[in-house]
């Protein structure tokens, strides 16, 4: 019960519980304390009460484009939220992605940004008693404040032991995000691409608390969805693999864990082997030009041939 009911405090308090057992573990890494390196932004050096951080993109630091002062980064995040056309391109303003590289910010500078950009947005999203009826605009805001705070708990530290805390966390953010889009006004196809975004979120976030069945019967709803809709609306394509991934990779995690329980008379379920087998051979053929897609669809197809003992296939 007293787990349980730290999974279920008040979300405002989960929140902060999140962000405050977060904000140190992220600090820890990154860290640049190279004296002769400085600030992108103030041009200034690190000091022991305010040091420099790697951005967690592909730039080097001494490339003069990745580090900087986190207040520094603070007040990046606040001008692109005052940049209207930034505002309308992507819910984080574009602070996630190195605008040098073009990869994806990680680390305690994306995190400290996305939870600028929640409180510019709206920073009573977690407390509004109904989302009913509300204007197109405020749930626009109330929508893209939810999900900067998402962003930012999605930092998380996978060798934390607040992992779970964060992830329930996470998982209450998500579907009233959920809540809050249904109010807005979407034509269909933004519309089913935006519920599946979200469903693939919460499929991986089930998988990650361990509830397999449950993120089982999730995943396969989001993967029929998909195939639902992929033919009238093709710009659907670029949401299969992470479709077709989540499904494949919560039969395997099941099967994995079906395997701890040795009562007897219950045999592992070999049929999931099978169907998650299927969805990557066919998502393998489908994204081979995509290098990051093949990585992960490769991995995951080896470990399901293990289980099944086709060492020679996963070898090939």
């Amino acid at each position: 019960w007293k787990e349980h009911k730290h999974f279920c405090m008040p979300l405002t308090d989960a929140v902060d519980d999140s962000i405050e057992k977060l904000r140190p573990l992220l600090k820890n890494k990154n860290r640049i304390d190279d004296k002769e390196l400085h600030c992108m932004f103030c041009l200034e050096g690190g000091t022991s009460e305010d040091p420099l951080f790697h951005s967690g993109c592909g730039c080097r630091p001494d490339s003069g484009m990745s580090i900087g002062h986190i207040k520094c980064f603070q007040e990046f995040a606040r001008a692109s939220f005052a940049d209207e056309k930034k505002r309308e391109d992507s819910a984080d303003c574009g602070v996630n992605k190195c605008s040098n590289c073009s990869r994806q910010r990680f680390g305690i500078i994306p995190f400290e940004m996305n939870l600028i950009l929640w409180k510019l947005y709206d920073p009573d999203c977690l407390t509004r008693k109904n989302v009913q009826g509300i204007d197109n605009k405020r749930a626009f805001f109330m929508r893209n404040s939810l999900l900067c705070l998402d962003y930012a708990l999605s930092e998380i530290d996978l060798d934390s032991a607040h992992n779970d805390l964060i992830l329930y966390c996470r998982l209450r953010i998500l579907y009233l995000t959920k809540n809050v889009r249904k109010q807005i006004q979407l034509n269909e196809c933004i519309r089913i691409q935006q519920e599946i975004q979200e469903d693939v979120d919460i499929g991986k976030i089930l998988i990650g608390i361990k509830k397999y069945q449950a993120a089982i019967d999730f995943n396969r709803r989001n993967y029929e969805k998909l195939l639902l809709n992929i033919t009238r609306y093709p710009r659907l394509k670029q949401k299969s693999h992470h479709v077709v991934y989540n499904y494949a990779r919560s039969l395997f995690e099941a099967f994995q864990a079906s395997l701890q329980k040795s009562d007897v008379g219950n045999d592992p379920p070999y049929h999931y082997l099978e169907e998650a087998e299927r969805l990557m051979r066919e998502e393998i053929l489908a994204n081979r030009d995509n290098i990051g897609m093949y990585v992960d669809n490769t991995l995951l197809l080896c470990c399901i041939l293990k289980c099944q003992r086709k060492f020679a296939e996963a070898n090939q």
